[in-house]
């Protein structure tokens, strides 16, 4: 499958993102792509307290950067408010279990970045 098309470059992200690092000169879209599936993966893999132990806190901020890009807003939100009360006393398990549902949703981030690509594929490569 050729990096230059949709399915490519989805997978070229999740590459990245398990590497947990983007070539530089990577086109805007997959690096944000790549940081997405950085936290994203980690959490589907063994759930938001693992994330929290294996993400480092900058992979975090630019996750959410990645979530409001694909236009998740209510995801990134979340992540982001989840993230800077982990561990503390303003620590709300009822907005992570509202976390998990929406990023348990199998086509979630897939179907947010063909949405993205289609708008504007120059920031993907394509």
């Amino acid at each position: 499958m050729a990096a230059n098309s949709v399915d490519g470059v989805y997978n070229l992200a999740i590459d990245y993102g398990v590497d947990g690092s983007v070539p530089a000169g990577t086109p805007a879209g997959v690096e944000k792509l790549a940081y997405v599936h950085r936290v994203y993966n980690a959490i589907m893999g063994g759930g938001f307290d693992f994330a929290m132990e294996v993400i480092d806190a900058n992979e975090f901020d630019r996750a959410v950067e990645g979530f409001r890009y694909l236009d998740l807003i209510e995801v990134a939100n979340l992540l982001a408010e989840l993230v800077g009360t982990y561990g503390g006393p303003d620590y709300d398990e009822e907005k992570e279990e509202v976390f998990d549902d929406l990023i348990n949703e199998s086509s979630l981030v897939i179907d947010a970045y063909r949405r993205k690509a289609g708008e504007v594929p120059s920031d993907f490569g394509l």
